[in-house]
């Protein structure tokens, strides 16, 4: 999005130049450019609220107690339960790398006909890995998919 909106004024930026002289020509694009630099700033700002108000995505399991939440950003996987006994609430980790090795990678999960195991899908570069949840720590793994 950020390059095309730069593509489109650094274009409108070599039309409207070439018909003027040096000096304004200068002055237009120093006024051009501040305004593109404002447009994407802007546009950044947007992205990151947006980021922040949905990052993190519960999908739930076929036990009514339990659901995994997903960080969509990088990957990053919980196992949550939750009960009207709260000795019994809590969440534990499937996966706590960050899978987007700092890349703009957006992550989504999806249920299997096993109701412990979902995939989890890279959706900017297509990896996938197999996610399993459970209730004891060797019951809980992901797995990279070649």
């Amino acid at each position: 999005m950020q390059k095309i909106i730069f593509l489109l004024c650094a274009t409108f930026c070599t039309f409207s130049s070439s018909a003027q002289n040096e000096f304004s020509t200068k002055n237009n694009i120093d006024s051009i450019s501040s305004y593109i630099a404002k447009l994407i700033e802007d546009i950044d700002v947007r992205l990151y609220k947006n980021e922040l108000n949905d990052r993190y995505r519960f999908y739930p399991t076929e036990n009514i107690y339990n659901f995994l939440k997903l960080d969509i950003r990088t990957g990053r996987i919980d196992q949550v339960q939750w009960s009207l006994d709260i000795s019994k609430e809590g969440s534990l980790s499937i996966n706590s790398d960050d899978l987007s090795w700092g890349r703009g990678s957006l992550f989504e999960l999806y249920p299997t006909k096993n109701m412990y195991q979902f995939l989890l899908l890279d959706k900017s570069d297509g990896r996938a890995w197999h996610v399993q949840w459970g209730f004891k720590d060797k019951e809980r793994w992901i797995r990279r998919i070649y």
